[in-house]
């Protein structure tokens, strides 16, 4: 079993060919509009993937670092700022582990990156990590997945698609003892010769409920100040799975919900 996004990079990009970055990248400036984030000249975008997140921040004129675990995604990522004559700096980096004083205004995190943290330990090194990165009263915006809020079974399903130049077959669980969601993903990946190359990975998710996350970010210096449902500036609902969170750098921690 390959480590995560290992052979996944090559067609990382074609199964997210849906996602809007630029709107995610509006909705962010919203955020820190509406906080008045100032100054707001420099971002660091972690788990940036191959890049696609990273890229709008560059081309609007901030200076922007992208940070990620996985080469094979960072090197897509530098490619594409390269042919796009692009400005960025890219660093294959632990998010548990990172010590980069980057001394940005924001830090971003889409896609359900802290969600790979399996533990409170892991989550909570993350948090100090990206403490670090952050000038003094400087913010991070987030997503957290509640993954038992999707549609999975706690017992093992199998699905598969099937596209021109790949075959996709996964298996998914949710554990509810663990409150993670796994998938085992095993690819078939049509090369020039027409044979197909075959990858496994694994990939696993944590929920975390506000509850569990409050005390980890008093103990790592973050004060809340807003948890709203995905894309929008309304309070998440019960049924809300997509949480954004709006942290802000303190140099006393604070224990209040905004």
């Amino acid at each position: 079993m390959q480590q995560p996004y290992t052979g996944l990079a090559q067609i990382y990009d074609q199964l997210l060919s849906g996602v809007d970055y630029e709107e995610w990248a509006d909705y962010l400036e919203d955020i820190f509009r509406k906080f008045q984030v100032h100054p707001l000249e420099k971002i660091v975008d972690l788990a940036c993937g191959t890049g696609n997140s990273t890229l709008p921040w560059a081309q609007r004129g901030f200076t922007v670092w992208g940070v990620d675990i996985s080469p094979e995604m960072l090197q897509w990522a530098r490619e594409k700022a390269k042919q796009q004559a692009l400005e960025i700096a890219f660093f294959q980096e632990d998010l548990r582990e990172m010590r980069l004083a980057l001394d940005a205004d924001a830090a971003v995190l889409y896609q359900d990156g802290l969600n790979y943290m399996l533990t409170h330990e892991e989550l909570e090194r993350a948090l100090r990590s990206i403490y670090l990165t952050l000038r003094p009263g400087g913010y991070f915006v987030f997503n957290l997945n509640e993954v038992e809020k999707l549609p999975a079974s706690q017992q093992p399903q199998t699905a598969m698609l099937e596209e021109e130049n790949m075959v996709l077959v996964w298996e998914s669980q949710f554990k509810p003892e663990s409150k993670t969601w796994a998938i085992a993903l095993t690819a078939f990946l049509r090369a020039e010769n027409g044979l197909y190359r075959m990858f496994k990975e694994e990939h696993q998710e944590r929920s975390y409920t506000r509850d569990e996350l409050e005390p980890l970010l008093v103990k790592t210096g973050w004060a809340v100040q807003a948890c709203y449902r995905a894309f929008t500036f309304e309070n998440p609902g019960p049924a809300d799975r997509n949480i954004f969170y709006v942290l802000q750098k303190q140099g006393e921690p604070s224990c209040t919900w905004r």
